[in-house]
């Protein structure tokens, strides 16, 4: 049975992350990675095929975070940083079948017909909307106290099932957006909240960002996210090993033993647990029933990412834009698509268009049933009646994830306190991913970097 410092079981952002941080930071540590899989970087993946380049999963992250920055930039990356261009800002949303372009400024809101004139009127209201309800509010129930009813329907949720997979009326509000919580608690108003941080902005010369969060541009890297992993995979390959699934942990002492599927154990101080909540869940069953039972209460919603290629002949309607999400009031069985040829270079040959389409979520569990062939064809049909799309697509790759996206559903801070409180009791026992406290690229980069230097 060997020993080391640090073990970090699972190795997609999260887990390479915390590796990075480790060997910059605290370099005098033995540390090794295990990963269950034959390949790195969970849902992070890129496939080059004919001059497309199709990302498995998330797409990029916004340039506003300085650890994702400096991190890129110790793993000689800038040069490789691709930002997304303008199009970017050009998003729509589908309402009674047409794309309404999304307004970003409030002149071009008010002639919008993205909501109808009682919608917009409703608006008006917000500086003096209900006051706050006590206890954990969901994203749909605040939006509709502040900004009406039609706004929560085809503004937020459809925002919502984008960035989450998610349905509004199931997700916390403090553990999703909490800086909506907070510009209401410190302004009394959202409209007033965003006028000043607007001012603020303005004053440090800084990109302001709206209710949801701070300001950022998407960007990746360029031919596809999955650069970043295979620059992790050049740096710290003699610290990782994949194809090793973990089956068990268990503490004994002061040292954890790592029990691998191969009937082979490890002993380390440290043990970093960066796999998804349903995986730790199993792992820590013996060790510590009251984290496992909580950890299996984090519920995922399943996506599946139909990427399709077409010549620039067979689209009628303009794509350039960043794409389009769709409200669940439209019936239809796609939750939005992303035109990504149309925002980053070299994901589709000259003359030719790539879509990102993503079907699923915690509203339409049953995705994960369809074959490949039903799959496709629910794309393939709401997508031509969009886009006003003719003819087969010319290549095709489809992407599921029955654990797809964490859902921070009501009551999620609680489940959360107690996590902590466990860990805490075990001691030298730490999670981090995309199920905790953010489920984007940046957020795990964070919670790794806290991680990571917290450890002695």
């Amino acid at each position: 049975m060997s020993k080391t410092d640090v073990i970090i079981v699972g190795g997609g952002i999260s887990g390479l992350s915390a590796l990075h941080f480790l060997r910059h930071h605290k370099a005098y540590l033995n540390v090794r990675l295990y990963e269950a899989d034959t390949r790195l970087g969970g849902t992070i993946g890129t496939d080059r095929i004919e001059g497309y380049s199709f990302d498995w999963g998330p797409n990029g992250f916004l340039d506003r975070e300085p650890l994702t920055l400096q991190m890129c930039e110790e793993l000689g990356l800038n040069g490789d940083l691709e930002r997304a261009n303008e199009n970017v800002s050009n998003r729509f949303i589908l309402r009674k079948g047409g794309l309404c372009s999304v307004p970003m400024s409030p002149p071009r809101f008010m002639m919008s017909n993205i909501l109808s004139w009682p919608g917009k009127f409703r608006l008006l209201f917000e500086p003096i909307a209900k006051s706050r309800p006590e206890g954990d509010e969901s994203i749909y129930d605040f939006v509709k106290r502040r900004i009406g009813r039609e706004a929560a329907d085809y503004l937020v949720q459809p925002m919502v099932s984008g960035v989450y997979g998610g349905m509004a009326d199931r997700l916390s509000l403090a553990s999703c957006f909490p800086v909506m919580r907070e510009m209401e608690d410190e302004y009394g108003s959202l409209f007033k909240a965003m006028i000043a941080k607007a001012r603020k902005a303005k004053a440090e010369g800084k990109k302001g960002g709206g209710p949801s969060g701070p300001g950022g541009w998407l960007t990746s890297f360029n031919g596809g996210l999955y650069r970043l992993i295979e620059r992790f995979e050049e740096f710290y390959d003699q610290h990782i090993t994949t194809g090793r699934p973990v089956q068990s942990v268990a503490k004994d002492g002061d040292n954890f033993v790592v029990g691998f599927a191969d009937g082979e154990t490890e002993r380390t101080r440290n043990l970093i647990l960066s796999q998804p909540a349903h995986l730790v869940s199993k792992v820590v069953a013996d060790m510590s029933p009251r984290l496992s039972d909580t950890l299996a209460e984090i519920r995922y919603a399943p996506i599946s990412v139909v990427c399709l290629g077409y010549d620039t002949s067979q689209i009628r309607t303009s794509t350039d834009g960043f794409g389009f999400l769709v409200p669940a009031k439209e019936e239809r069985g796609i939750l939005g698509s992303i035109w990504t040829s149309s925002i980053f270079n070299q994901r589709a040959p000259e003359g030719k268009v790539q879509f990102r389409t993503m079907v699923g979520g915690d509203g339409d569990h049953d995705s994960v049933k369809l074959t490949d062939d039903e799959l496709l064809s629910r794309v393939k049909a709401d997508m031509a009646d969009i886009l006003g799309i003719s003819g087969e697509p010319e290549m095709v790759k489809i992407y599921r994830w029955t654990h797809g996206i964490p859902q921070f559903l009501i009551g999620h801070a609680d489940r959360m306190k107690t996590v902590e409180t466990e860990l805490k009791a075990i001691g030298n026992l730490f999670v981090t991913g995309n199920a905790y406290y953010g489920i984007g690229l940046n957020d795990c980069v964070k919670q790794s970097y806290r991680v990571a230097t917290s450890l002695s």
